[in-house]
């Protein structure tokens, strides 16, 4: 279990292979809902999730760690200024 921006930024440079991003909410693009991911880069401020564009193109798409990212439970929520998330992407852990 993932409770914190420090054990995420620890489990992305031990082995970002076993982890897969998965998108559960996005107010903005309800159609990336269930959309899953894998990390490509891995920096000491953000991470990328390779994602594919509607014409096929496939991107990186920065995650940085900001104090509108929280990460606790396994889930990597961007929040508003009121605090309510937005975007909300699962941390899924395989072996």
């Amino acid at each position: 279990m993932i409770k914190n921006k420090n054990q995420l930024k620890k489990k992305l440079k031990e082995n970002k292979e076993n982890l897969i991003f998965e998108t559960i909410m996005n107010i903005h693009k309800p159609q990336l809902v269930g959309t899953k991911r894998k990390a490509n880069k891995v920096q000491t401020n953000a991470f990328t999730l390779l994602t594919t564009k509607e014409n096929g193109e496939v991107v990186d798409s920065w995650v940085y760690y900001t104090n509108t990212v929280k990460v606790a439970d396994n889930i990597i929520s961007y929040v508003d200024n009121m605090g309510k998330p937005f975007i909300q992407i699962k941390i899924l852990e395989v072996a």
